[in-house]
Parts: C-alpha cells; sequence; structure tokens
C-alpha cells in the first residue's frame, strides 16, 4: 500500500510538471532581462548581477522593435521581467506595458531621463555620431555634416539602421527631418538620404561593418564607434558640426513580470555606481547627474563640450513617431 501511494505521488509530481513548464515552477531565484545589447555585455552584466544578489540572470537578446513585438505578443502574461537597451522613444510610447517602480537611487538622474512616477528610467546616453573606415577614406573626404549624406559621392557607401527597428535610428531619422525640415523638401532630401544608404537591420551592423571594410561610414552611437577606434581599428569618430542629439539606453520592468522582486532588484543595480563603473569600460555615458564620465574613463570627450543641435525637441519626435515611421517606411519601400 505504501508502495502504491507512493507511486501515485510520483505520478502526480510528472502530472503537475506536466502542467507548469520547469521553467516557471523554478523561477523563483532568477530574473529574465530582454536586452539589446551586445551579447558580450550582456553575459558580463548578468554575471556582475549574480554575484551582486545571488539571483541568476538570464539575458535574451533582442533587438528592441523584436522585443517589444514579444512582450505585446505575450499580453497579460509575460514571460520576461525587465526590458533593457530601450530607446527613450519606445519607452514612453508603450507607458502601459511598464510597472511603476522608483530605484533606490531616483534622485540622481535627471527628469529629462526618467518617468515621474518610475515607469521607466534611462541609465546610459548615446551620442548620435558618424563613423568612418580610415582605410577606406581620408580626414578630408570624411563627411563633417548631416548634410553631407545629400551628396551623390555617399551612395551606397554608408550605413543606417532601420528606424523601424532601432531607437538610434529613429532619432537620426529626426535628426535630419529637424535639419531639413517636415514640409515635402524636407521629406524629398530624407528620401534622398535613404536612397544613398546601406539599410541594416541591427544597429551593430552599422559599426562593425564600418569597422571590417563593408562601409566606408556610418550613421552610429558614440560610444560603440568609439569603442573599435580605441582598440586599435581603422576607424574614426565624427561629431557632425550642426551638432547631434542623443539616444537612450532605458530600462523598465515589465507589466506583471513574473519575478517582480527580483526585477526591482536588477532594476536597482543596473542603475547603481557598482554597474556604472563596469559600463563606463564600455564608454557608455552614464545618465547620472553625479557622474564625470571623462574623468572616469580618459580620453572621452566631457559631455559639456559636445554640441548639441540648437531647437531639437525629443518629446515632439517622441509624440509622433507612428505617423513619421509610416512616411519613412513608404519611402523605404518605394527606393529599396
Amino acid at each position: 500500500m505504501k508502495k502504491l501511494s507512493f507511486l501515485s505521488f510520483g505520478i502526480l509530481v510528472l502530472v503537475f510538471v506536466g502542467f507548469f513548464p520547469l521553467e516557471e515552477a523554478f523561477a523563483a531565484g532568477r530574473v529574465v532581462v530582454y536586452s539589446s545589447n551586445q551579447q558580450a555585455q550582456n553575459d558580463l552584466m548578468a554575471t556582475e548581477f549574480e554575484k551582486a544578489t545571488g539571483v541568476k540572470c538570464e539575458m535574451v537578446r533582442l533587438m528592441p522593435g523584436v522585443a517589444m513585438k514579444r512582450i505585446k505578443a505575450e499580453g497579460g502574461r509575460p514571460l520576461g521581467d525587465v526590458v533593457m537597451g530601450m530607446g527613450k522613444v519606445f519607452l514612453v510610447n508603450n507607458i502601459d506595458l511598464w510597472e511603476p517602480y522608483k530605484i533606490k537611487e531616483f534622485d540622481k538622474y535627471p527628469d529629462e531621463w526618467k518617468d515621474p512616477n518610475g515607469k521607466w528610467i534611462v541609465h546610459v546616453v548615446h551620442n548620435c555620431v558618424v563613423g568612418y573606415n580610415t582605410g577606406l577614406v581620408t580626414k578630408a573626404e570624411a563627411p563633417k555634416s548631416w548634410h553631407d549624406f545629400l551628396e551623390p559621392k555617399w551612395k551606397d557607401r554608408f550605413a543606417w539602421v532601420n528606424p523601424n527597428n532601432s531607437g538610434s535610428g529613429y532619432v537620426q531619422l529626426t535628426i535630419f527631418l529637424h535639419l531639413f525640415g517636415e514640409d515635402e523638401s524636407g521629406w524629398k532630401k530624407v528620401e534622398t538620404v535613404l536612397r544613398h544608404a546601406k539599410i541594416t537591420e541591427q544597429s551593430s551592423l552599422v559599426y562593425t561593418g564600418v569597422s571590417k571594410g563593408e562601409f566606408h561610414a556610418g550613421l552610429t552611437n558614440e560610444y560603440s564607434s568609439m569603442r573599435y577606434k580605441l582598440s586599435g581599428a581603422p576607424v574614426e569618430v565624427v561629431y557632425p558640426n550642426e551638432g547631434t542629439a542623443s539616444t537612450a539606453d532605458g530600462a523598465a520592468i515589465i507589466k506583471g513580470a513574473p519575478n517582480m522582486e527580483n526585477a526591482r532588484k536588477f532594476l536597482d543595480w543596473s542603475c547603481s555606481m557598482d554597474w556604472i563603473k563596469h559600463e563606463a569600460k564600455w564608454l557608455r555615458r552614464p545618465a547620472r547627474i553625479d557622474v564625470n564620465f571623462s574623468e572616469l574613463m580618459p580620453g572621452m570627450i566631457p559631455t559639456k563640450q559636445i554640441e548639441k543641435i540648437k531647437g531639437y525637441d525629443d518629446a515632439y519626435w517622441i509624440k509622433n513617431q507612428t505617423e513619421i515611421l509610416k512616411k519613412c517606411t513608404d519611402v523605404l519601400l518605394r527606393v529599396k
């Protein structure tokens, strides 16, 4: 009888596990992060977080647009806990998908880089720049202006990530629109730039392609091109003479996250100085107001010396993202 009872118990356990996958049954000691950052950085982040907290961290690499599709498809039963490496436009325009939580050092972040209710926070700020391959382009030939990409000589010689897939790609699109205008004439110029560009589906394909000589130049972020330059790759970085705008590397807790407490721990830790000191080695500028990046990473331009484009209003471009991307898609279908 005892043997039968034990057997019955074993069958019940197997049935239970069959209905509830093992990854859910044993999820209490982990956190699942959807991150668009490079795999090497994701691996380091997972290792350091586990060292600091004892919580197992599973990093799932997804581009922002893909991550948003997955979160929406998961509906009210998310499989992930946190999104990481998201542009501000994604965070703001999908505000209902995030769980409010003010990190422990909330006051260390400027208002422009956080939701007042804690639904999202930007911990790294990237400046949009132009990277070029010094083996293919001389300093005299290199683009010095956003307007330079209107010139026929740049046709099929520079790369740009699809603005539909990337927060940085969208910000670069809005830079052109801000400089050219949103009227018919301005969109015609944007069409010319898109016609000249080699469009990639991932941001990483732009700066890796430039470093390998697959592209002469590319529209990219400061940290990614600077990393290649400082590692000895034939890459140089240009801050366009009209100025630049910043893209965000932000994070949020997914609403209804299955590992909520660990998600909060992850957000606190990822915005703390403990992780920022690691992240600075990747040349990623912290958004925190109490960090002097050029002291943390000698050789990098002080943030105050980077000229921003006059009159650029990111709130406007975020609000009008859907309409602008629709027009951009129509142009891409026509010219590519």
